[in-house]
């Protein structure tokens, strides 16, 4: 079964049209003018994933750039590739890769108006873990609120 297409970089704007076959999903936080350079370095890099409890790759993230990220559930290893598809002081998205449970793309944006977002547009990478659909969407709705606490905590250390 073919995946959907959609247009690479798509999350770096607001998702107003998610093509057929992908779940958007969208979170956003306001951060003080006084927090926003903190921020805009923390997402501008891997720390930024690192916080949110994944293995990251060392070198910055790169356009073209490929890495494995990983996730430890159950204490299993899940390794998730993936490809910087941009990145700029402003936030980096990546498009996952081959052996990653979904398929799509996540970014993580600060805009010039102090508002981070997160973005995503995904589906499951392949028939088993389309099987566990609803425990990906759980895990995905509790990675997108860690983005928000982390950023939040991030500011609120500025202050």
């Amino acid at each position: 079964m073919p995946f959907p297409a959609y247009e690479r970089g798509m999350t770096r704007r607001p998702l107003v049209a998610v093509p057929d076959g992908l779940r958007g999903a969208e979170r956003s936080v306001t951060v003080p003018a006084e927090a926003r350079a903190t921020v805009a370095a923390l997402i501008s890099s891997w720390e930024f994933k690192r916080r949110a409890g994944f293995e990251v790759p060392s070198e910055a993230p790169s356009p073209g750039a490929d890495g494995v990220l990983a996730k430890r559930l159950l204490g299993i290893r899940f390794a998730e590739p993936v490809r910087v598809v941009w990145a700029d002081e402003h936030g980096f998205g990546y498009e996952t890769r081959p052996g990653h449970p979904l398929y799509g793309e996540e970014s993580f944006v600060l805009d010039e108006h102090g508002v981070f977002t997160a973005r995503s547009v995904s589906c499951p990478s392949n028939w088993i873990w389309r099987c566990g659909t609803p425990a990906l969407r759980l895990l995905q709705r509790s990675v997108f609120r860690r983005y928000m606490r982390i950023v939040e905590d991030a500011a609120g250390a500025v202050r």
